[in-house]
């Protein structure tokens, strides 16, 4: 779409010349012969960039300039300031008011082209980035509530753990199991957020460079990062199962010293009954390649041609 260009100027002779010079083919024009009706075009309809005329017979330049500066809704609008004037405190007033740039009568229709490209091209690079900083506050935001219900599962499971629980319940049991799938989802969900954060810094790293704003967000990476250590996991997942699986974890060793965590994690989800379909979403893996899993498992266990690799598991006393 062509971009959407307002001449507020009185004489037809300018209004007409700035459109051919500026290509009607390149841009679209609406026009108006005063600044007093420009709040009420602006009620109807948002340009993309204003050519503003300084000296006016109702609403000059200046006036205009301060209607659109006190209105939040139009202050991003770029206006360039045209006049036959030569004296610098018009410029100055021009730009205290919010004028992206200035041009003096009679307009060179080059030096017009150029101001005019640059000023839309600002104007659209900082709509783009307002737009990213607006998906970084709701992605944040987002990420807070994700980190806030991680802690709240964490409190949780430190509370079962503190209670003295008699360790031939399978009720308390499964609550324990529960509460870890539901861990493990939300550290799945963390590291999500945190690959989000990283892809968004780069762009806004090669947009706006670094600044104290890409700083926090480095920070909250790495806050995130410690959140869901691996190692931290895996040592939390084995001190649960091991509450009613004592032994699992050393004899699937025997089988195989080689077996590493992920190994180990995933045969006890099996030993728990988890379902292929909540399995694979709580490793964060397609179906397709908790299958190719299983099968290398079956290989590590060294599990007969005939039986499956379920039934194995199950057998593991």
């Amino acid at each position: 779409m062509s971009s959407q260009i307002l001449i507020v100027d009185d004489r037809f002779e300018d209004r007409f010349l700035y459109k051919k010079y500026l290509g009607t083919d390149t841009y679209d024009f609406d026009e108006l012969e005063d600044g007093a009706e420009l709040l009420g075009y602006l009620n109807d309809k948002i340009p993309d960039l204003i050519l503003l005329d300084w000296q006016m017979p109702k609403v000059s330049g200046l006036e205009s300039l301060k209607l659109l500066k006190y209105n939040l809704d139009l202050d991003n609008i770029p206006v360039i300031i045209i006049t036959g004037m030569r004296d610098e405190k018009v410029l100055e007033k021009a730009f205290e008011y919010g004028g992206f740039d200035f041009l003096n009568k009679p307009v060179s229709p080059i030096e017009l082209k150029t101001r005019v490209w640059n000023a839309l091209k600002f104007a659209n690079t900082t709509k783009l980035l307002r737009q990213q900083a607006a998906e970084l506050k709701d992605l944040i935001r987002s990420q807070k509530l994700i980190v806030d219900d991680f802690f709240t599962v964490k409190d949780e499971l430190a509370s079962l753990r503190s209670k003295e629980m008699e360790k031939n319940s399978d009720e308390k049991a499964r609550k324990m199991q529960t509460m870890e799938l539901t861990n493990m989802k939300l550290q799945n969900q963390l590291l999500g957020v945190q690959e989000q954060l990283n892809r968004l810094n780069s762009e806004l790293k090669k947009e706006m460079g670094t600044n104290e704003n890409l700083k926090k967000l480095g920070q909250i990476e790495r806050s995130i990062q410690s959140i869901v250590s691996t190692d931290q996991s895996w040592e939390e997942f084995k001190k649960l199962f091991e509450q009613t699986n004592p032994l699992f974890f050393k004899k699937l060793l025997d089988y195989n010293p080689k077996l590493t965590t992920l190994d180990m994690k995933h045969c006890g989800y099996i030993k728990m009954n988890v379902d292929n379909y909540e399995l694979a979403k709580i490793l964060g893996v397609e179906q397709k390649s908790l299958q190719m899993t299983r099968y290398r498992l079956k290989k590590k266990l060294k599990v007969p041609v005939d039986q499956n690799l379920k039934e194995f598991i199950f057998n593991i006393q």
